[in-house]
């Protein structure tokens, strides 16, 4: 699967970091589709302040099948 498009929403605390975080959140959404994970719509998680790198793996188990999947 080649994945075209991703939109990444950081919410504004995360200012300093959005590049990093967003790449972050990038790779573990390929990682996943890599490993048979499927996107399923859009896929929405709170940041409670949470750094990057734990977003990325909370987006991740978003998707559908896969390692992380439901």
């Amino acid at each position: 699967m080649k994945v075209k498009r991703l939109k990444v929403v950081l919410p504004a605390p995360m200012a300093a970091t959005s590049t990093h975080d967003a790449r972050a959140i990038a790779e573990a959404v390929g990682k996943a589709i890599g490993q048979g994970a499927t996107p399923d719509g859009p896929i929405k998680t709170d940041s409670h302040g949470q750094r990057g790198t734990v977003l990325a793996g909370q987006v991740a188990a978003g998707l559908k099948g896969g390692k992380h999947g439901r």
